[in-house]
């Protein structure tokens, strides 16, 4: 399974808190440059950067949107995901219901542990090596319920057994690759660094056009919006943490353990 970069690993709220300081300290820093180039030439203050500023929020914005969006699509694909594959586990312990009570019994008994690999897989978050052990546990499992159906179904002379798990078993066992590959389907690094980047160069040129004084209610403000904004689009992206996450859907999964009662 691929490894998450730094920038995914860290925690969503220290990334927005250190970009809210660094909102603040570059506005600080560019009403600091406009006021010295004042001092030093007073034609400084004709100086205009309104259609500047205006382009680049603008920018800004359409930027911000865009990553929304690809984080928004995400989690609902991966929501998707966990709901279907909890039907497709849940079809295919029903179906080894119409097996004789010998491979019946042993069929549920792996699919119990099949079931319980597939939630801690999501329980260990972002602890990479527990993840990767559960997946591997997990598809050990489903090649060995496979086994057992294939296994039975060269000996059996009823086809209807076959032609109805058969089919569960292939969409259990391949929605996990589906899955998998949309956990790990992110926004890409150089989007996210570009975006913290716009931010700041934004609050400095704003900043370096505000030749009055800083009014602090609307620079806290304006940085309070655009940092929750960052914040939610960072934490739509990590299905695995933060405020926003799987919790929901996954507890479909855990329902499973109910068929086993």
């Amino acid at each position: 399974m691929t490894n998450f970069s730094s920038l995914q690993l860290a925690s969503s709220t220290t990334i927005s808190i250190l970009l809210f300081i660094l909102i603040i300290a570059f506005y600080i820093l560019g009403h600091f440059f406009i006021k010295r180039a004042i001092r030093k030439d007073p034609e400084h203050i004709n100086i205009e950067l309104g259609s500047i500023n205006g382009a680049l929020l603008a920018l800004l914005g359409l930027i911000l949107a865009f990553s929304f969006s690809m984080a928004s699509s995400r989690f609902d694909t991966r929501r998707q995901l966990v709901i279907e594959e909890a039907n497709n586990i849940g079809t295919a312990i029903l179906r080894t219901d119409i097996y004789p009570d010998s491979i019946r019994k042993m069929l549920k008994s792996n699919m119990k542990e099949y079931v319980e690999e597939r939630i801690s897989f999501y329980q260990s978050g972002m602890d990479i090596q527990k993840t990767v052990e559960h997946y591997k546990k997990a598809d050990f499992i489903g090649k060995k319920i496979w086994t057992i159906t294939a296994d039975y179904a060269k000996k059996d002379n009823i086809t209807t057994r076959t032609s109805e798990l058969i089919p569960a078993l292939n969409a259990m066992i391949d929605i996990t690759t589906t899955r998998r590959a949309a956990g790990e389907s992110t926004i890409p690094d150089s989007i996210m660094y570009f975006l913290f980047a716009l931010c700041v160069c934004s609050a400095f040129l704003l900043g370096y056009d505000n030749k009055k004084t800083i009014d602090w209610i609307i620079l806290i403000g304006f940085t309070t919006m655009l940092t929750l904004t960052v914040f939610t689009i960072i934490d739509l992206d990590r299905p695995r943490s933060g405020f926003i996450n799987m919790d929901g859907p996954n507890e479909k999964m855990v329902e499973l353990r109910q068929m086993f009662e």
